[in-house]
């Protein structure tokens, strides 16, 4: 085992406690130091920006009531009513959802009124198409209600 004397242990303890020293200086700069100049922005640039968010959360509250009244009038539509004004009716409803879209479409934040609105046509459709297939569960039914019955009466003339 080597012994230092205290001068040597002195003079190792400054070499490391500088290299501490200097390696904590260079990772804090690297980690902390603003590159560039993006987290600086102007009033001008914030208050457009807080225009833009108080021009969107208006839209959506002009909008949040025809897209309400759009899913009411989806659940109570009765396919079986031959009512061509209330598809026409909802498929405007829809169609004036999807425009809140166009009024600025470079947005993210206007992809919302897109998604509600292909929502609620699938919904429609669905809902056109689910009872038109238990319109067409019942016809079988029926039909095969009536296959028993002229078997049975076939089986009766039989015997």
């Amino acid at each position: 085992m080597l012994k230092f004397s205290l001068k040597e242990r002195r003079e190792k303890f400054l070499f490391f406690m500088g290299m501490f020293l200097v390696t904590s200086v260079i990772l804090c700069v690297a980690i902390f130091y603003n590159y560039g100049n993006e987290g600086l922005v102007s009033k001008s640039e914030f208050a457009k920006k807080v225009n833009e968010e108080e021009q969107f959360e208006s839209l959506v509250t002009e909008a949040l009531p025809t897209v309400d009244t759009t899913y009411h009038k989806i659940v109570k539509f009765n396919p079986n009513v031959q009512a061509v004004f209330l598809e026409n009716d909802i498929s405007g409803s829809i169609g004036a959802i999807k425009s809140y879209y166009n009024r600025r479409p470079y947005d993210a934040r206007y992809k919302c009124f897109i998604h509600a609105s292909k929502l609620l046509q699938a919904l429609f459709y669905d809902k056109r198409e689910l009872t038109g297939n238990y319109n067409d569960i019942r016809n079988i039914k029926g039909s095969v209600d009536d296959c028993h019955i002229a078997q049975r009466q076939l089986q009766q003339n039989m015997s």
